[in-house]
């Protein structure tokens, strides 16, 4: 079994008093055999020496990543820091950091890190979760791809970093509390517990009905629908596609899913081919979506339902994509409240706006395939 714990403080500055906030809220005395630590927080954090300062305190290792907001029971807002503690005798947790992501060096980087974490465990491990760098040169779905690969298909749960900006230099995923740029931060679990997930993106009525065949793709980039430019297709619907729009989910039907996942434009090419968030092979067929304030508060509200009805007490963790929080403006805490309203006092959580969501979803079959995602809200229940 598993035991979560969680602290909170908007104290950037003053790093004792700080401190002092988030030991008045953990019980490090209660810690069992095993321990490790998650945090999301404010890229000021990892400035301030904070981040430093409590990995150097804490008994056990941490990984983590900038974000945009969190929460959890104790708070939530923009400048905060959020630690999650799991503690167990029975499940046992190892963590590693990748050195500097870049193009060439991606997959084996990341072998590396999964190899070393996986030798620390005593078995194989249940699942897999990873704070992913936010880098112009290596997709999230490239970096999703290489450790589902290296790790046989483990279950893999995570997120790409971000922040109140776009700029690269201050998304970022940490270990132990270094300050390296470029990293992918690695938990390996491996023990008695049988992780939950649950992932909501687009509302059903706000999914198009009609839906195209990816003709032509490679990787992440759309070339043809329908034997057609991938733009041109979509001016054909009425729709436009702008670079790095947030407004116009792209909903891609993989082979065999149960339900759509939801993947953003991020680069129109001059061929009029798209570069998406997520993998796009030849065959799969695709619909457009819109997302909407109220679309959002009801997705969060199935997907905490959902988690709510899985019967796991021992704890959430959550995961909502970052344009949700930017699209709820001028309201943007309105999903966290609505969160926070839900789950009361039925089990500790932690929550962090994601630059780009990495949660399992079942196939036909019932066996879980790891997916990269957009605009969705993702959950790991213990």
């Amino acid at each position: 079994m598993i035991q979560m714990m969680t602290a909170y403080t908007e104290e950037v500055d003053e790093v004792d008093d700080a401190l002092a906030e988030i030991f008045g809220q953990i019980d490090i005395g209660a810690l069992r055999k095993n321990s490790v630590g998650l945090i999301t927080c404010h890229f000021d954090f990892t400035d301030s020496g904070l981040i430093t300062a409590l990995c150097g305190r804490l008994p056990f290792d941490v990984i983590g990543m900038t974000t945009m907001a969190s929460a959890n029971r104790h708070g939530s807002g923009m400048y905060a820091l959020s630690l999650t503690v799991l503690t167990s005798d029975e499940v046992f947790f190892e963590t590693a950091a990748t050195a500097p992501l870049a193009g060439g060096g991606c997959h084996g980087e990341i072998a590396a890190a999964y190899s070393r974490a996986r030798e620390k465990l005593p078995g194989p491990p249940v699942m897999a979760l990873g704070f992913f760098p936010y880098v112009n040169t290596v997709s999230g779905a490239a970096m999703v791809s290489s450790l589902d690969s290296v790790s046989g298909g483990v279950p893999i749960w995570g997120s790409l970093a971000t922040n109140i900006t776009v700029d690269f230099e201050k998304c970022r995923a940490f270990h132990n509390g270094g300050r390296e740029p470029n990293i992918l931060a690695l938990l390996l679990i491996h023990g008695p517990v049988e992780p939950d997930f649950f992932l909501v993106s687009i509302p059903r009525q706000k999914i198009r009905d009609n839906r195209g065949i990816i003709t032509s793709a490679s990787g992440c980039v759309i070339q043809k629908i329908n034997g057609m430019p991938a733009l041109a297709y979509f001016e054909k619907m009425g729709v436009t596609i702008k670079e790095a729009s947030i407004v116009t989910p792209l909903m891609v039907y993989y082979e065999g899913a149960v339900e759509p996942v939801a993947l953003g434009a991020y680069m129109v090419n001059d061929d009029g081919s798209l570069v998406c968030g997520g993998e796009t092979p030849p065959g799969t067929t695709i619909a457009v979506g819109e997302i909407t304030p109220e679309g959002i508060i009801s997705t969060a509200e199935e997907c905490i339902g959902r988690a709510l009805g899985s019967g796991k007490k021992n704890g959430a963790l959550l995961l909502p994509c970052v344009t949700r929080y930017l699209t709820l403006a001028p309201n943007q805490n309105s999903e966290m409240e609505r969160v926070a309203e839900m789950i009361g006092d039925s089990m500790p959580y932690m929550l962090g706006y994601s630059g780009g969501e990495v949660c399992p979803v079942r196939d036909e079959s019932g066996t879980w395939r790891n997916r990269f995602h957009n605009y969705t809200f993702s959950a790991c229940v213990l």
